[in-house]
C-alpha cells in the first residue's frame, strides 16, 4: 500500500510539473505575439506600417486586425472577458469613451505624453492622441467655382441648394469620418427642446445634404472625385497625400464654425496579463515617438499629434492644421447622443 501510494504521489507530481510547463509555454506563446486592432492600416498605409514594424524588430510578433472604428469597439466589448487584442490603434473619442465605460482599457502614460496636447487625452490616462485628423468638405477645384459651375461652398448649408444636386458624395454614419462630420453639424444646432437635442434647422440640414448627394456612394472615393468631376466629398486631412498621389487639384471648404479636429487615439487593452501589457506599453511608446511619427506622417499625409514630429515634417500637413480654425466639439455630449442621431439618419435620410 505504501509503495502504491508513493507511486501515485510521483505520478501526481509529474502531472503537475507537465501542466505547469504547459501553462508557462502557453503564456509565453501568447506574450510573443501582439495583436493590434486598428482602423488605420488599410490600403497604401499597410506597407508603411509593416515597414516600420520590421525595422523596429520587436522581440514579439506584431499582427494587426483591420476594422472600422465602430466594429473595432463592438468587438473589444464582446471580447471583454477574454481579450484577444493587446492594443487599439486609431478610432475617435466616441469609441474610446465607450471602451472606458465598459472597463476595456488599461492605464498608461507614454514616454511621448509631454509632446501632445493633454486635452485630447484621457484625464485618467486610458488613451492618448498620436495623430490629428481634420474633417472637411473637399472639392475638386476644376469642378466648382468656374463658369457654368456651382460656386465654391462656404458652409455645409450651401450644399443643400439646388445647384449642388448630384455634385458631391457623402460618407455614411457607419464610419468615423461621416459620424464626426454629421456630429459637428448637429452640435452646432443644439436645442434642448428639439428632437434628440437638435433644432429643426439642424435636421433640415442633414436631410438636404442627403437629398443632394450622389447615391449610391462610390467604392473608390478618390478616383470618383478625380474622374467624373462631381465636385466634392467628405474627406479627412489625409486627403493631401492622396490628392497629390492621384493628381487631384483639391481644396477644402472652411466653415465659419471651424473644422472638426479629430484625434486618432491609442490605448492598451486590459488583458490582465502582465507580459502582454508590458509588450503593449513598449509598442505604444514606440508608435507615438517622434521618429516613427515623422516617417508615418510624411508617407501617409496624416498629421502627428506629437508636436516635435509635426514641426519636423512641416509643409502641407502642418499648414493645413495651422490654417484650419478649430471647431470646439463637446465629445461627451456627442457620445451621449450619437447612437440616437445615427439611427435617425440611417432610418430617415440614408435609406
Amino acid at each position: 500500500m505504501i509503495k502504491k501510494f508513493s507511486w501515485f504521489l510521483m505520478l501526481l507530481s509529474t502531472l503537475l510539473i507537465v501542466s505547469a510547463c504547459g501553462e508557462s509555454a502557453a503564456s509565453k506563446d501568447e506574450a510573443s505575439k501582439l495583436i493590434v486592432y486598428t482602423n488605420q492600416v488599410s490600403g497604401d498605409r499597410e506597407a508603411v506600417f509593416k515597414e516600420l514594424v520590421e525595422k523596429q524588430n520587436f522581440e514579439f510578433e506584431v499582427e494587426f486586425v483591420q476594422a472600422g472604428g465602430g466594429d473595432m469597439r463592438d468587438r473589444l466589448i464582446a471580447e471583454k472577458n477574454k481579450p484577444l487584442a493587446d492594443v487599439v490603434l486609431g478610432g475617435s473619442p466616441l469609441e474610446y469613451l465607450a471602451l472606458v465605460e465598459k472597463g476595456i482599457l488599461a492605464t498608461h502614460k507614454p514616454s511621448w505624453s509631454s509632446s501632445v496636447d493633454p486635452s485630447l487625452a484621457s484625464s485618467e490616462q486610458f488613451y492618448w492622441p498620436w495623430a490629428i485628423d481634420t474633417i472637411h468638405f473637399a472639392y475638386n477645384k476644376n469642378a466648382l467655382g468656374g463658369a457654368n459651375q456651382p460656386p465654391i461652398p462656404k458652409e455645409w448649408a450651401d450644399l443643400t441648394a439646388p445647384e449642388y444636386k448630384d455634385k458631391f458624395y457623402l460618407f455614411g454614419v457607419a464610419g468615423t469620418t461621416g459620424t464626426v462630420a454629421f456630429s459637428s453639424m448637429l452640435v452646432d444646432h443644439q436645442d434642448k427642446n428639439g428632437e434628440l437635442g437638435v433644432s429643426d434647422e439642424g435636421w433640415k440640414l442633414i436631410k438636404g445634404l442627403y437629398e443632394n448627394a450622389v447615391r449610391p456612394e462610390p467604392k473608390d472615393w478618390q478616383e470618383a472625385l478625380k474622374s467624373d468631376l462631381a465636385g466634392g466629398t467628405l474627406w479627412g486631412g489625409g486627403m493631401l497625400a492622396a490628392a497629390r498621389d492621384r493628381d487631384i487639384p483639391l481644396a477644402a471648404m472652411t466653415p465659419a464654425a471651424g473644422t472638426p479636429f479629430l484625434p486618432a487615439l491609442i490605448g492598451i487593452v486590459d488583458s490582465k496579463d502582465e507580459a502582454r501589457i508590458a509588450n503593449a506599453k513598449e509598442f505604444v511608446d514606440w508608435w507615438g515617438s517622434k521618429e516613427v511619427q515623422v516617417v508615418w506622417g510624411e508617407k501617409t499625409g496624416q498629421a502627428p499629434a506629437n508636436v516635435e514630429a509635426l514641426n519636423e515634417i512641416g509643409g502641407e500637413v502642418k499648414n493645413l492644421l495651422e490654417q484650419s480654425k478649430v471647431q470646439e466639439l463637446d465629445w461627451d455630449y456627442i457620445y451621449k447622443n450619437i447612437d440616437s442621431w445615427r439611427e435617425k439618419i440611417l432610418l430617415e435620410y440614408a435609406k
